[in-house]
């Protein structure tokens, strides 16, 4: 793997724990509060769960009446914002990679210091093999 890859998989972690983290405080959640401590029992808890679920069940009853994207639209929009341009970023640098090496041909240097535009070699003897050769000269391999 080079290093843009490296950088590329270590920025995508770094920035989707950032994502992930503000949402851990909802796992540790808790249902009931210490004795003493003037909240509400497990027993008021459960009549106050009976009543929203009679009041969800009567007629015209619709919805939570939380809004649907939060009430931080502000960082919704700033989050969604970023993932765009980070999308779109890679999706450009692929776009300008597949450009790269098209009409290139392979030039390879030999022994001696002379050069072949032909890129192929046998892989059995390593000998080099003309363009339309599909079996090796030297030891009847194919290419």
């Amino acid at each position: 793997m080079n290093k843009a890859h490296l950088m590329l998989t270590a920025f995508s972690l770094v920035l989707g724990t950032f994502m992930v983290l503000p949402s851990l405080h909802v796992a540790f959640a808790q249902y009931s509060t210490p004795e003493g401590s003037g909240g509400a029992t497990i027993e008021e808890q459960l009549e106050l769960a009976k009543e929203k679920i009679s009041n969800a069940q009567q007629q015209g009853a619709y919805g939570s009446g939380t809004a649907m994207l939060g009430t931080n639209l502000d960082n919704t929009v700033i989050m969604i914002v970023i993932m765009t341009v980070i999308i779109g970023g890679v999706a450009g640098a692929f776009f300008v990679a597949g450009g790269k090496g098209k009409g290139k041909k392979a030039m390879h240097v030999s022994h001696d210091g002379s050069t072949s535009g032909s890129g192929k070699f046998c892989t059995n003897c390593g000998v080099q093999a003309g363009e339309s050769q599909k079996f090796c000269g030297n030891c009847g391999a194919k290419i």
